[in-house]
């Protein structure tokens, strides 16, 4: 039995309302709100923290190999599914490959892994992650949210959803697309849309059925994941599903996550399933693919590390159209007297990369002091060069101390730096993020989010911040 073994979401913990958005510009304001990233989170910030909630997983099926989605990757020319490895602490010998330029390379990544686990490739890790940009004012600015999903794939007993099918149609039409100069995202007339995708849609979807033996009647569930949430359920009910089975596609809360929107409304549908029900995921993009999925005896066992009720139950709904514009850079501000960022190292960063990347820091043998930064003698016990790697991910850790800095240049003022105790003896500094002075005290439990510090030289200067534990994650 082939299929997905364990799945995470991550969302940002920052939401705004579409009257917010519509407010600005004084234009009709829909309902709801839409998921928005901090200034320090990228693609690949989200999509390292979603895969960071399976290591538990990750340690009992190790995977061989891991694919990066996004239409937004931050790099044009590096693989980020590498950085996304180290992130997780797996071997250098592990698969590494980056997908994009299109919303089906969700789907893409999922059938190719799936693919490599039938092959007997092992275990394959899917993160799939967007950031998408839309002009300001223009339709789509409203709902272009962020997010991302990871999915672990692979065979076996502990398979939560069985793959039963797939197919493929591609599809050549200008609908939504970006060139490498275009900062927006660009669409064309949503009529022509409509009449496009839809073709593509209805055909892939009448293959895998006829193949799988199965008719729309018989799905419990169907996910269609088209360009906008408007033109999805449209497409839904051209396929025939009935409204009971699109239920979750009804979701007004967190927007359109580009690369990461389908995977999102699958794994909204998989964590409300039970054994034995079925479901159907269209993702149009270029053309469709279609996934037809089976939940397995083991769904009744899983348990999300983060449920989606946390991200409903813990979010920040307060969002400013200006804080918006900062956060993304559509408006300018001025970053003070200030030098700019300096172009970070690339040989320290190699240098250091377990440290930085992989939050390693250093484990005394003789009496169990641990250290961040990595030390080669124990302040303890004196032992020298006794050490053995060490990480900080997932450890306890609580606020000694803080300091709230108003004058410091940030573009989410103030900023706020936390010296932290971990688990084991060790202390850091770390910038807190994703929370306001009043949300931080000595003695906050706090948790290590991965974060972009700055770009400069074209490089982007990855890192671990803490964030306050929220909700029934707090143990305090």
């Amino acid at each position: 039995m082939q299929g997905i073994i364990a799945y995470e979401v991550y969302l940002p913990h920052h939401r705004i309302s579409k009257k917010e958005v519509a407010g600005f510009h004084g234009g009709y304001a829909g309902k709801g709100t839409k998921s928005v990233a901090h200034y320090d989170e990228d693609s690949l910030t989200m999509a390292v923290n979603a895969s960071n909630a399976l290591t538990d997983v990750l340690e009992k099926h190790q995977p061989g190999a891991v694919y990066f989605a996004s239409t937004t990757s931050p790099y044009q020319e590096k693989l980020c599914s590498v950085t996304l490895a180290k992130a997780l602490h797996l071997p250098p010998n592990t698969g590494t490959i980056d997908y994009g330029n299109s919303l089906r390379a969700a789907t893409n990544a999922i059938r190719a892994g799936m693919n490599a686990v039938d092959a007997g490739k092992g275990a394959v890790l899917v993160s799939l992650s967007d950031r998408r940009l839309a002009r300001p004012k223009s339709s789509l600015e409203a709902e272009m949210g962020a997010g991302a999903v990871s999915f672990l794939l692979g065979e076996g007993d502990d398979v939560i959803a069985e793959l039963l099918g797939s197919s493929q149609v591609a599809g050549e039409h200008i609908s939504q697309w970006r060139t490498t100069d275009d900062r927006f995202l660009r669409q064309w007339e949503d009529r022509f849309i409509a009449h496009s995708v839809s073709d593509a849609l209805f055909q892939c979807a009448q293959d895998l059925l006829t193949h799988s033996n199965a008719s729309i009647e018989s799905i419990d569930t169907v996910v269609v994941s088209g360009p906008t949430q408007k033109l999805s359920l449209s497409l839904a009910k051209l396929i025939g599903a009935n409204e009971n089975q699109v239920t979750m596609m009804r979701d007004e809360s967190i927007g359109h996550l580009g690369t990461a929107n389908g995977p999102y409304l699958f794994a909204k549908a998989l964590s409300d399933s039970k054994a034995g029900q079925t479901i159907l995921w269209l993702q149009a993009g270029d053309g469709c693919e279609g996934l037809l999925f089976k939940v397995t005896e083991s769904i009744s066992s899983y348990k999300q590390k983060k449920p989606l009720s946390f991200y409903e139950e813990n979010s920040n709904e307060n969002v400013s159209y200006s804080d918006y514009l900062r956060w993304y850079e559509l408006l300018e501000v001025d970053e003070g007297r200030r030098p700019g960022a300096s172009t970070p190292s690339a040989p320290a960063l190699r240098r250091n990369s377990d440290q930085i990347l992989g939050l390693f820091g250093s484990l005394c043998l003789s009496c169990g002091q641990n250290y961040y930064p990595q030390q080669r003698v124990c302040v303890k016990c004196h032992a020298k060069d006794e050490m053995k790697l060490f990480s900080l991910q997932g450890k306890k850790a609580k606020v000694a101390t803080y300091t709230v800095d108003y004058l410091a240049t940030s573009v989410s003022p103030p900023t706020i730096f936390a010296v932290v105790d971990i688990e084991g003896g060790s202390r850091l500094l770390a910038q807190a993020t994703d929370c306001t002075p009043e949300e931080i005290s000595i003695g906050t439990e706090v948790e290590f989010s991965f974060r972009k510090l700055y770009e400069a030289g074209g490089i982007h200067n990855y890192f671990w911040k803490v964030v306050p534990k929220r909700g029934v994650q707090h143990e305090a």
